[in-house]
């Protein structure tokens, strides 16, 4: 479940050592486990079933209709081989990419378990968290979801997480609870210094937030909205602005960067000092 990472070797008892006391511990879904196990087993036996008749059928049409005939008789059976062995070949691919897949999170980092692969990120390294959920189906008549949680540290690697994992939900928002903290902390140094924060396509400053070339000012601002896949930062009825709708995959943190939004429009009429609450 990673992507553009390297997966390097490291000592459990050195990860449990820096890492702290284990949270809690999430594997491959049991139904999964026994769907890949299943695929598998179904596809290599009808690829077996499918590769004896076809082998039996070039026999019989051979020996009473000639070599003409074999290309007919054998081809249905042949076809279906296949068919079973690409459910087979995706089933043992899965069962190997999965093998040993854990997550475990810890009072100050997570580790990643695959094979005898293991991978460890610190708490502080992570940078940038996507959340997405993308639904199955044609509008409201929809027959499934997959949720993917994606984090980024500050040395470049990419750590991706599916629905293939126990309680996604439950591990996100511990991810989360255990990040956006330092970040905030970040964040409002950042702004109290004068510097500017990107969140993606949004950019924020000491005065407002700009997308592109609309600009938004603090004071100008009735509310910021998170729904249906969408951003939405809202002026009041009385300014001249309109309203910024950003994708949300596109704005990483993109719950940090609501909460850090609406504690900017709130604490605007005091003054400009920037102190989010964690």
């Amino acid at each position: 479940m990673w992507r553009k990472s390297r997966l390097k070797e490291t000592k459990p008892e050195e990860t449990i050592q820096n890492l702290g006391p284990m949270i809690s511990e999430h594997r491959l879904r049991r139904e999964l486990r026994i769907l890949h196990l299943t695929s598998a087993i179904i596809g290599l036996a009808g690829t077996a079933i499918a590769g004896v008749l076809a082998v039996w059928r070039w026999l019989f049409a051979y020996r009473h209709y000639g070599p003409v005939a074999i290309e007919r008789w054998t081809s249905p059976a042949l076809w279906t081989a296949m068919g079973f062995a690409v459910i087979g070949l995706i089933g043992l691919i899965s069962i190997r990419r999965s093998r040993g897949l854990r997550v475990n999170l810890y009072a100050y980092g997570m580790t990643f378990h695959r094979g005898r692969q293991e991978e460890t990120l610190l708490w502080s390294q992570i940078v940038y968290i996507h959340t997405a959920a993308v639904r199955y189906g044609l509008s409201s008549l929809a027959w499934g979801a997959q949720t993917t949680l994606e984090l980024h540290t500050n040395d470049k690697r990419q750590v991706r997480l599916t629905h293939a994992l126990t309680n996604l939900s439950s591990l996100a928002e511990t991810i989360k609870r255990n990040v956006y903290p330092n970040l905030l902390a970040e964040y409002r140094r950042n702004l109290n210094q004068g510097d500017a924060i990107h969140f993606g396509p949004l950019l924020l400053t000491i005065k407002g937030v700009q997308q592109g070339q609309q600009f938004l000012r603090w004071q100008d601002l009735s509310q910021v909205a998170l729904g249906r896949g969408w951003l939405l930062i809202t002026p009041h009825e009385h300014s001249q602005g309109a309203r910024m709708r950003i994708p949300a995959n596109l704005v990483p943190n993109v719950d940090l960067c609501v909460q850090l939004i609406e504690h900017l429009i709130l604490n605007q009429a005091e003054n400009h000092t920037v102190t989010p609450k964690a």
